[in-house]
């Protein structure tokens, strides 16, 4: 090799290497390969599970109105009653005594007034006289109607059809006026109350069906309707409680057993869905999705507010529409605006 050829390629080289890297510098990346899902509406149902407990239909406290010494009781607790049926009398000793000095007043009273009552009408009674008389008559007959009263309480009935679910008095017991001494469950019908999450509150309705099982009678399924929805939440768990009313005939559902309740409500019906694997969360905590631009083949990072997690994906609140293309595979591998190629299997 002589000078001159040394001297060409000692400057050919470096334009060969400076052409080369220019090149690859120009050279666009290769697109990501992906997988899309496209947006659409769910109209499936789906269903939610939930604990609880079960709760009597409705309870109410008995008392006597007269203070007085428990003289028998004849019920005890778990025993079914009848409305109008006796359950517990007080010692009436001292209120049938009150009650027959107020009557013999009142027959004192009845006969002033049927013998002076002539006598007025006749003109030879001072109108005092007389007023003095229907006076004496109206106040025998309040106390009479008081003294019967007060007698009358020393008896307890049931005042609706039900069971005894709580007796907490005993013969020989000293009460005091309107303390609760009896309370009478019905459980005809019996609600199944459970805690439904805030996030999921607004999607039960009143009417809408559930499932409950209880494990103590077999986990029998028994069907019910969503009729009470509470509107304060618990302090403590951020949940709201919910009753289903289940009918209960044979009285087999008892107050304090535990359940479980699925309730079939619409949470996700007519929303926008998507798989559970495309949602992607950033380091801030905030959801969002890669959104295919079919136009221009390139990966969007699109904004996403979530909803429930049901069983065949997610619920999106805002950020997407009907159709668009939305990442399921591959996204793990993108930015904003980079290119990709769709190889949906």
């Amino acid at each position: 090799m002589n000078r001159l050829q040394c001297v060409f390629i000692s400057i050919l080289a470096p334009l060969l290497i400076l052409t080369g890297c220019h090149s690859s510098e120009n050279k666009a990346p290769e697109p990501v390969n992906v997988e899309v899902r496209k947006v659409a509406l769910s109209d499936e149902k789906h269903d939610f599970s939930y604990s609880g407990i079960i709760e009597e239909s409705e309870t109410i406290p008995l008392s006597f109105s007269s203070v007085g010494t428990v003289s028998k009781v004849l019920v005890s607790e778990g025993t079914a009653v009848k409305k109008g049926q006796l359950l517990a009398t007080l010692d009436d000793a001292t209120y049938r005594n009150a009650y027959e000095i107020a009557c013999a007043t009142l027959r004192q009273a009845e006969d002033a007034s049927k013998r002076l009552t002539p006598m007025h009408k006749n003109g030879t009674l001072p109108e005092i006289k007389y007023v003095e008389v229907e006076t004496a008559l109206q106040q025998a007959k309040a106390a009479a109607a008081i003294a019967k009263k007060a007698l009358d309480n020393c008896r307890l009935y049931a005042t609706t059809d039900g069971f005894i679910g709580k007796c907490s008095i005993d013969p020989g017991m000293v009460l005091m006026a309107n303390i609760n001494s009896i309370t009478i469950v019905r459980i005809a019908k019996v609600y199944a109350r459970v805690g439904v999450p805030e996030n999921e509150i607004a999607s039960v309705n009143k009417g809408e069906q559930g499932t409950v099982t209880i494990g103590a009678l077999g986990s029998q399924p028994y069907t019910g309707t969503v009729e009470e929805i509470g509107v304060v939440a618990d302090l403590l768990a951020h949940s709201y409680k919910v009753k289903i009313a289940l009918a209960n005939p044979g009285g087999r559902i008892k107050p304090g057993m535990v359940c479980a309740a699925v309730l079939h409500h619409t949470s996700g019906a007519h929303s926008l869905m998507v798989p559970n694997r495309a949602v992607m969360i950033d380091e801030a905590g905030r959801h969002f999705v890669y959104v295919v631009d079919a136009t221009r083949q390139k990966a969007m990072r699109t904004s996403i507010t979530i909803g429930n997690y049901v069983r065949d994906g997610i619920e999106i609140v805002t950020g997407l529409s009907v159709n668009d293309l939305v990442m399921i595979e591959g996204q793990h591998k993108l930015v904003d605006q980079a290119s990709v190629r769709v190889i949906n299997r």
